[in-house]
């Protein structure tokens, strides 16, 4: 599983929403067409080429959700959260401590991609129907 920044992350949840294969986005890298992407969204394309000239099968298997991000804030988490599984502030609480969210419910294959793409300093434990998710 590749892993990748916070700002990669959100460069290919934002392409795919719009929504851009990876084929696509593959194709605008090898032509050098990445200012088509550039000109309508704020990404940063030099990114998205050593990302592809690394591995293109692993940055094929990212754009599928199969990466981890190398170091998770609890703004990114939220982001990630609303970006890829459509998970809103309303969704869940912060935890008093300020370090994690709590009471997000989710079925076990969100769990399952939310506890893959986290970096390892985060913990994610079920409680019933929710989980609580926190560093």
């Amino acid at each position: 599983m590749m892993a990748i920044s916070m700002m990669e992350a959100y460069t290919i949840e934002l392409l795919k929403t719009y929504p851009y294969t990876f084929e696509q986005v593959k194709h605008f890298i090898e032509n050098d067409e990445l200012h088509l992407l550039t000109d309508t969204y704020d990404i940063d394309p030099e990114s998205l080429k050593i990302l592809l000239n690394e591995n293109a099968e692993e940055m094929e298997q990212a754009f599928a959700g199969h990466y981890k991000v190398k170091f998770v804030t609890i703004n990114g988490l939220k982001n990630l959260l609303r970006m890829r599984f459509q998970i809103s502030d309303n969704q869940y609480e912060l935890l008093p401590e300020g370090n994690g969210l709590q009471s997000l419910q989710v079925d076990p294959i969100t769990e399952q991609q939310i506890r893959g793409m986290l970096s390892s300093n985060w913990k994610v434990e079920r409680n019933g129907e929710l989980i609580t998710l926190f560093v």
